[in-house]
C-alpha cells in the first residue's frame, strides 16, 4: 500500500486552484497545512507556465460569472494540452440553468481526471432536470447509484461526497464513512477537499483510486480529530482545528481510523 501523504509532503506538489472567491484563503491554508503548494492563479496569460510546473489543476465554479467563463475554459484546456490533470468541482450546478449550461459545455470540451461533488451536483451532470436549493445536496439520494450512473455516463473518476463518500474508478467502488457533521457548517470545507484530491493525484492513472480514497478518508479523519478537540465550541474553533489536524495527520492515522469498504 502506497503512503501517499508522505509522498505529498516530500514533493510539495504545486496545485493551481481556480476556485471560488468565498473559499480561496481557506483552500490555500488547508493545502499548505497538508503539505501541498497552492497557487490561486486565474490569468490565462500565465497558464502554460504555471501548469507546466503544476501537479494538478482544480476548477471550482462556486462564484461563476460570465466574465470568468472563457478564462476557466482556456486554463482548463491549457492543462489538457500540457498534460496536467484537472479536478472539477461543479458547485451548485443544479441551482440554475446558467450553471448547468456552463458545466455541460465544460464536460464536452475538457478532459477531466476527477469530478467531485455532492449527490445532487453529480446527478445534475447526468440529468439536466435535477434542481438544488443553492449548494445544498439532497440527502435522500443514493450516492452509490449516482456514482455508478455518472461514472458510466461521464467516463471519468467520480467522487460523491456526503454522510458517506463514494469513490468510483474503472467500475470499482469504494465507500468511505469517516467525517464530521460540522464540516457542513464551515464555508469552503467541501471546496478544500477538491484541492486535497488534486494534491494527492499520482502520476500513474492506474494508482489514482487508491490515492483518492486516501485523500478523502484522511481529510475526513482530520475532521473527526478537529471535532474532538473543538468539542462544543462551534464551527469557528473547528475550522482552526481542521487546519491543525491536516498539518499533523499521518499515514498511521489513515491505517488506524479509516472506515472504508468496497461495494
Amino acid at each position: 500500500m502506497t503512503n501517499n501523504i508522505e509522498i505529498l509532503r516530500a514533493n510539495q506538489p504545486l496545485v493551481i486552484c481556480y476556485t471560488n472567491d468565498v473559499v480561496k484563503n481557506f483552500t490555500a491554508n488547508g493545502l499548505l497545512s497538508l503539505g501541498a503548494s497552492p497557487a490561486m492563479s486565474e490569468a490565462p496569460e500565465e497558464a502554460t507556465d504555471m501548469l507546466n510546473a503544476a501537479h494538478a489543476l482544480l476548477i471550482n465554479i462556486g462564484t461563476l460569472t460570465k466574465a470568468k467563463e472563457e478564462d476557466i475554459m482556456t486554463i482548463a484546456k491549457t492543462a489538457n494540452k500540457v498534460g496536467t490533470p484537472v479536478v472539477f468541482d461543479p458547485v451548485a450546478v443544479g441551482a440554475s440553468q446558467y450553471r448547468k449550461a456552463f458545466c455541460h459545455r465544460f464536460l464536452q470540451e475538457v478532459d477531466i481526471a476527477v469530478i467531485k461533488g455532492n449527490a445532487s451536483e453529480i446527478l445534475t451532470l447526468v440529468h439536466n432536470d435535477t434542481t438544488m436549493k443553492g449548494t445544498d445536496g439532497d440527502v435522500t439520494l443514493n450516492p452509490v447509484e449516482i456514482a455508478k450512473l455518472a461514472h458510466e455516463y461521464l467516463k471519468t473518476t467520480i467522487v460523491v461526497t456526503g454522510k458517506e463518500d463514494v469513490i468510483i474508478q474503472d467500475n470499482k467502488i469504494i465507500k468511505s464513512a469517516n467525517g464530521s457533521p460540522i464540516l457542513t457548517k464551515v464555508t469552503g470545507a467541501g471546496c478544500l477537499l477538491g484541492g486535497v484530491i488534486a494534491s494527492f493525484l499520482p502520476s500513474q492513472k492506474d494508482q489514482a483510486r487508491e490515492a483518492i480514497v486516501e485523500a478523502v478518508t484522511l481529510y475526513n479523519i482530520a475532521a473527526e480529530q478537529a471535532e474532538a478537540v473543538a468539542h462544543h465550541k462551534g464551527p469557528g474553533t473547528f475550522m482552526i482545528e481542521l487546519l491543525n489536524a491536516l498539518y499533523h495527520i499521518s499515514f498511521d492515522d489513515y491505517l488506524t481510523y479509516r472506515r472504508i469498504q468496497e461495494v
